[in-house]
């Protein structure tokens, strides 16, 4: 039998047996072992396949669970595992129903006002778009088996491309600006898998912009006047499946010094570009920033001059703004 599924529902034991701490093998939210983010890692152990999803990191199964922990090839993985497989018991983690966390949520989700406070947590942010696919609910955080709150929570629906609902985005705030906790943003287990969803801020349109994060996305809207949709990380990012009516996308990646965020802009736009989308990668100069930081830092008299006269959907203008920014467009040229 081959090793793949010998260890089907033996991999608790094996990642435990191979040196893993068992605090990073449990179903529900606590620390990552890979990036370190606080409460935005879970082992859910899907089907007995070691799988695991981390809110900065994507998901993966037991095999990338042991590259990324200690970064094994596959045929290192397999020998080690032959090692110790023997000892080892099968146990499949007892399935826990999503829909029921998600429905409380649904519950109590309303429309922002004009007033409410995440409008004002967005401007702070630099942001003055808040469209009508954003909600508001008041929901408690839990951080390492403790209550609080509740807090105004910004709710964002994740959905795949036929439009069905795969889970919620949350963004907790405090006094109008973002939670000062150690995940103040959190995607909820979603009910199929994540891969290639997103949040649709606004109607897709034949000519959209695509960014990682949703606050990222919106300020992206606020500067093309373009639909937006929000890939929520890199690893969705490179994934990400879009409907047939969508003709061409811009893809407004981050400048990661890991280059996380520019390979996945590039992974996108190889996929759209064989199946003949039009595609244009937009990366911001500095390393470290996303177009969100870069917006908000460029605040010099040519921006001011430009979100003054430039009109939505006007590409030349948009153009005209990436020069001066010394972006290069490196797929696709404008007509």
């Amino acid at each position: 039998m081959k090793i793949e599924h010998e260890v089907i529902g033996r991999w608790l034991d094996v990642l435990t047996a191979l040196g893993v701490d068992q605090r990073y093998l449990i179903n529900r939210h606590g620390k990552c072992p890979f990036c370190g983010g606080r409460d935005r890692y879970r082992f859910d152990n899907k089907d007995g396949y070691g799988t695991f999803f981390c809110n900065h990191c994507g998901a993966g199964d037991g095999f990338k669970f042991l590259s990324k922990m200690f970064n094994w090839d596959f045929k290192k993985s397999v020998t080690e595992i032959r090692q110790i497989i023997g000892d080892c018991r099968v146990v499949v983690m007892k399935k826990t129903d999503p829909r029921r966390g998600l429905k409380a949520i649904a519950q109590k989700v309303k429309p922002i006002n004009g007033d409410s406070d995440l409008v004002q947590y967005l401007k702070n942010r630099g942001i003055t778009s808040c469209p009508d696919s954003l909600k508001e609910a008041e929901l408690y955080y839990f951080e390492d088996g403790i209550k609080t709150g509740p807090f105004t929570t910004m709710v964002a629906l994740i959905t795949n491309n036929l439009g069905k609902g795969v889970s919620y985005h949350l963004t907790y705030t405090h006094k109008q600006h973002k939670l000062k906790c150690s995940a103040p943003k959190k995607i909820m287990t979603p009910v199929i898998p994540m891969k290639g969803a997103y949040v649709e801020l606004y109607p897709v349109e034949e000519h959209i912009c695509v960014a990682e994060g949703i606050e990222t996305a919106l300020s992206i809207h606020d500067l093309t006047g373009l639909p937006v949709i929000s890939a929520l990380n890199a690893q969705n990012l490179s994934a990400l499946s879009l409907p047939s009516l969508v003709k061409k996308v811009e893809i407004w990646g981050d400048n990661d010094a890991s280059y996380c965020g520019q390979r996945a802009s590039y992974a996108l736009a190889e996929q759209l570009t064989r199946k003949g989308v039009e595609v244009i990668v937009h990366i911001p100069p500095t390393v470290g920033k996303d177009w969100l930081d870069t917006l908000n830092e460029t605040q010099d008299d040519i921006y001011k001059d430009w979100q003054k006269t430039a009109e939505p959907r006007d590409v030349s203008a948009v153009k005209e703004l990436v020069k001066v920014f010394n972006t290069k467009m490196i797929i696709g040229e404008e007509q």
